[in-house]
């Protein structure tokens, strides 16, 4: 049974309490799984779940309207209109970086726009794979909301099953997977997954003001954001001042020991964290590089980057790395970023208008964010998602629930009056067509 306003504005406003009931389980589920402190918790997930629930409520009303559209004159008398209607059975994946905001902010979209909602979380972060079952089957009934916890082969014997729509979030490894399941059933998908984010710094920007955001938006979740800055090109010129500047700021957010600092979180598992530690191992290393086995940390780090085909910049670092490459000219640095063509983001520090201009309108990213990083990301007014390689479909605010919805075309034409043009016989009539039909 599919949901009307009410039932869709009474979940979501219960969906808003059992948040705000489960907050403190929700804090423990990811310390436990990525060492996140209270403050990053709220900020990247239950703050930015709350706020997109808030939003929602707030607009639904106005979203579900259908809109009367013009009429040609060829049409005429008839009434044009739009409607959105849900797709039914939707299917919501989620990774385990950002475990609940990307698995309850689908939601969201899912329910406002009317659907059943069956939805894999990751069982990579087990603490918080727990937490979102029990908050969904306790307080919710079956007919609204599905949760299947386990491993890939679950994830597989869903994709086997009829649904109506997918709904991603993860690797290129693993959508690619979903996109080949959804077509042999013809189902309709958005993927969100990752690649390399580049970051430009050119030497008008503010040198200060960049490295701040940057070590910011880098270091955050231990780098392990789809959306974080990949790679730094930065002009040579101004490459020593920038590197104080970096050095100045992880000291400032995280202490001497980054290691031992409570705002400074982990890596996800054994795997993940080995994986890192192979990257680094033949790198030239600036600032960082310390780490600790037993508690899967790496300090943020930062190295020398040569070469656009070495392994770490042909694979998604995910995690608190960040190379630098040098550029001598803008002319340069496009060339380079061009390589990493459909980015999931790109972020470009400047003063100067026309490469502000330039990127804008010439580079091809899932997002773009001037003088910042990730901020793009974090708000409902904004559409996020990748482009390409990177992803299809958007979502955050109004572009969630239309992603979550089948855009319906309908006309209603009085069955009395209306042009003679169009039927046979059509002698005469040509002149008449090309009058109408322009």
């Amino acid at each position: 049974m599919l949901l009307d306003y009410r039932e869709r504005i009474n979940l979501l406003m219960k969906l808003r309490d059992v948040i705000k009931g489960y907050e403190k389980e929700i804090y423990r589920a990811l310390e436990a799984d990525l060492g996140k402190s209270a403050f990053e918790a709220y900020e990247a997930e239950i703050g930015l779940i709350l706020m997109e629930l808030n939003y929602t409520i707030k607009y639904l009303s106005s979203w579900m309207k259908f809109k009367t559209v013009p009429t040609p004159l060829s049409h005429m008398p008839a009434t044009s209109m739009v409607y959105r209607e849900p797709y039914g059975r939707v299917l919501i994946l989620s990774p385990w970086n950002y475990p609940f905001h990307l698995t309850l902010i689908p939601l969201i979209h899912a329910w406002a726009a009317g659907n059943q909602v069956t939805i894999k979380p990751s069982e990579i972060a087990e603490h918080s794979q727990k937490v979102i079952y029990e908050m969904l089957t306790e307080n919710f009934h079956t007919s609204r909301v599905r949760v299947m916890t386990g491993g890939p082969k679950v994830t597989m014997n869903l994709l086997d099953k009829k649904f109506d729509f997918i709904f991603f979030t993860g690797s290129k490894r693993v959508g690619r997977i979903i996109m080949e399941k959804a077509a042999a059933q013809m189902t309709p998908v958005c993927l969100q997954m990752g690649g390399k984010t580049p970051c430009i710094v050119d030497k008008t920007c503010n040198l200060r003001s960049a490295a701040k955001r940057i070590v910011r938006g880098k270091f955050l979740n231990c780098g392990q954001s789809s959306t974080a800055p990949e790679f730094v090109l930065i002009d040579e010129s101004v490459k020593d001042a920038f590197i104080q500047y970096v050095r100045r700021y992880i000291r400032q957010f995280y202490g001497k020991e980054p290691l031992k600092s409570p705002d400074y979180g982990k890596i996800i598992n054994h795997i993940h964290f080995y994986r890192l530690m192979d990257l680094i191992e033949h790198q030239e290393i600036i600032i960082g590089g310390e780490f600790d086995t037993m508690t899967l940390q790496i300090a943020p780090t930062v190295v020398y980057e040569h070469s656009l085909c070495s392994e770490m910049m042909k694979t998604e670092i995910f995690g608190p790395i960040l190379p630098l490459i040098t550029y001598q000219t803008w002319e340069e640095a496009i060339d380079k970023i061009d390589r990493f063509h459909h980015s999931p983001a790109l972020y470009l520090f400047t003063k100067d208008k026309e490469h502000e201009e330039y990127v804008k309108n010439h580079c091809f990213a899932g997002s773009i964010c001037i003088n910042d990083t990730m901020l793009q990301a974090a708000t409902t007014y904004l559409p996020f998602g990748g482009v390409g390689s990177s992803g299809t479909g958007k979502y955050h605010g109004k572009a969630g629930f239309d992603t979550f919805s089948n855009i319906k075309s309908v006309m209603r034409r009085s069955s009395a009056g209306g042009s003679s043009v169009m039927y046979p016989p059509f002698t005469d009539k040509m002149q008449l067509l090309k009058k109408i039909l322009k």
